[in-house]
């Protein structure tokens, strides 16, 4: 496994998925059945064949976890400057009903964000197991 285009295909997912969900309009698309965590995934597994060639479904699933892990940490980075997860959700849903009172308790953004991580870990996962049936080498 090529570990320098792995990093490539892992990256240009996770920030795919970054966009897909964080995007306003964009995130819309989100709403189908989380398309934009595990459809990243098998972009990465499709970016990293195009590099490198043919790969098996280990290789995809590795992918996959690999771009769920990147989402995961540049989400978690990100949501400290209110762009992503817990802080952003919170946001949306202000600029949706203004006088709505709604905060998020000290703590609970952080327990909330790294859940997400997890999140992003387990359909990154799915991804990589679709785009390895999509896209794996032929016995």
């Amino acid at each position: 496994m090529n570990r320098k285009n792995l990093v490539i295909a892992s990256l240009a997912g996770a920030v795919a998925s970054l966009l897909a969900v964080n995007v306003p309009f964009v995130n819309l698309i989100n709403c189908l059945l989380c398309v934009g965590f595990w459809g990243s995934a098998v972009f990465a597994v499709w970016l990293y064949r195009r590099m490198t060639g043919p790969v098996t479904l280990k290789d995809a699933v590795i992918i996959g976890l690999a771009t769920g892990l990147a989402t995961g940490i540049l989400g978690f980075m990100l949501s400290f400057a209110g762009l992503a997860g817990g802080a952003a959700l919170a946001q949306s849903i202000k600029a949706a009903a203004p006088d709505a009172e709604f905060d998020i308790p000290d703590g609970s953004g952080v327990v909330f964000n790294l859940a997400g991580v997890l999140v992003d870990i387990v359909f990154g996962g799915i991804g990589g197991l679709v785009g390895g049936a999509l896209f794996r080498k032929k016995a």
